[in-house]
């Protein structure tokens, strides 16, 4: 009879000792739960943003212009310039560095960058440096020509968006400053005239 009840007494310990390790946060039950929904703020960050992408590629193609014309190879000057820069353009051409440190062919890889990176100018930096490489083309001048293109692009993007900040910002001084200066303005004459038929 003792014995029943020391076996019954050790199943349920080992059945509370299992039923709290199912429902707790360390057990089964943490690792089954449902996926958390992506914010809209997750998904707003998430989006590509092409202006500043755009205001870095003057920088990066001008190290690479500069390592170019000291005689570097095109490797070496993508290594100088990636290490040297931040951002956007220096993480894709890092990225195709480190495929061409794993085995990867440089011109293979500027290929596969000019048509997968979200970025118009680094697909069009990437297809220059492949063409020149295997046409075996003049780098610095291209990178030269290059750099003032992209810099023209960016003085334009840049006044473009100026000129529709400069709009938005009319927008408060015609519809509310204006209409009140005016008040202002008729305000002591209207009575002057209200004054003198009275």
């Amino acid at each position: 009879m003792e014995l029943i009840a020391i076996w019954s007494t050790v199943l349920a310990v080992v059945a509370l000792y299992f039923g709290l390790g199912a429902s707790s946060e360390t057990g089964l039950g943490a690792k089954i739960k449902p996926r958390e929904k992506l914010d809209a703020v997750t998904l707003v960050d998430s989006k590509f943003k092409a202006l500043p992408a755009l205001m870095e590629i003057p920088d990066f193609s001008s190290l690479l212009w500069f390592a170019v014309s000291a005689g570097e190879s095109l490797e070496n000057a993508l290594r100088i310039a990636v290490s040297r820069s931040s951002g956007f353009v220096s993480g894709e051409f890092s990225v195709l560095l480190l495929n061409v440190d794993h085995g990867a062919l440089l011109y293979f890889e500027l290929q596969n960058l000019a048509t997968s990176s979200r970025c118009e100018q680094v697909r069009e930096l990437a297809t220059k440096l492949a063409v020149s490489l295997n046409n075996g083309s003049a780098l610095a001048s291209m990178l030269g020509d290059f750099v003032q293109s992209s810099t023209a692009q960016l003085r334009g993007e840049l006044l473009t968006r100026a000129g529709k900040n400069e709009t938005k910002m009319m927008i408060p001084l015609v519809f509310v400053i204006l209409p009140v200066t005016v008040l202002f303005a008729v305000y002591p004459s209207l009575s002057l005239i209200q004054g003198s038929f009275l």
